[in-house]
């Protein structure tokens, strides 16, 4: 049973985009607006790798998804 988690909670107006971006990673949910998942893990360092991974890929998501709108952010 993980000992450490993090509840994540993004308010976009892609959130679905960000979803999807997510799909083949880790469960997520969207509702109201908010994406939503979980992060859990049995030591602090796997959960910090976690952490940094799934931002770092919503970030780089969220890019591209500017990029499309032609937006430069």
């Amino acid at each position: 049973m993980p000992s450490w988690l993090v509840q994540v909670s993004l308010e976009s107006t892609d959130v679905t985009a960000l979803q999807a971006s997510l799909s083949t990673e880790i469960d997520s949910n969207v509702k109201e607006g908010k994406l939503s998942f979980f992060i859990a893990e049995k030591n602090p360092a796997d959960l910090r790798a976690m952490w940094n991974t799934r931002m770092r890929g919503i970030e780089a998501s969220e890019s591209v998804i500017n990029l499309l709108k032609g937006h430069n952010s």
